[in-house]
């Protein structure tokens, strides 16, 4: 069975974050694309950029492993697990910035892609951001 469009644009994102390629990942999206996430929503190539820079930044040695993948019409899912190591500060969602911890961190979470004319026109992410600052060290006492 061939790949899908769908498919096949899922996994060019996630091969990009892999390599922390921000010109790639942004490549995968329409100039009107919307990410949903935890942090907010971000509307077009350029804030999408800004979302995963705000990543790219604080955090290395990405490494992502998708453990199910799903996909029905042009859209797809896909549940992974994001390891990477805390070397940079972190813009922290009170607008403060964190030291780097130098803490290795996994988080699990899923992504959900809706794709068209080969590029991702909406992207929901899903993942604990509680669980990423628990481990951390940066939740408040």
């Amino acid at each position: 069975m061939a790949m899908s469009e769908s498919r096949m644009v899922a996994d060019r994102v996630t091969e990009s974050v892999i390599q922390e390629d921000l010109e790639a990942v942004t490549s995968c999206y329409s100039p009107d694309a919307v990410l949903i996430a935890p942090e907010g929503t971000f509307k077009g190539r350029e804030q999408i950029a800004e979302f995963f820079a705000a990543w790219f930044d604080p955090f290395s040695e990405l490494a992502v492993e998708v453990t199910t993948k799903t996909e029905w019409d042009n859209t797809t899912l896909d549940e992974w697990t994001l390891s990477c190591t805390h070397t940079s500060p972190l813009a922290m969602p009170t607008g403060e910035s964190a030291p780097a911890t130098g803490k290795r961190i996994t988080v699990r979470g899923a992504d959900v892609c809706t794709v068209e004319a080969g590029l991702v026109t909406e992207h929901r992410m899903y993942y604990d951001q509680v669980e990423v600052l628990g481990q951390l060290g940066l939740l408040p006492e």
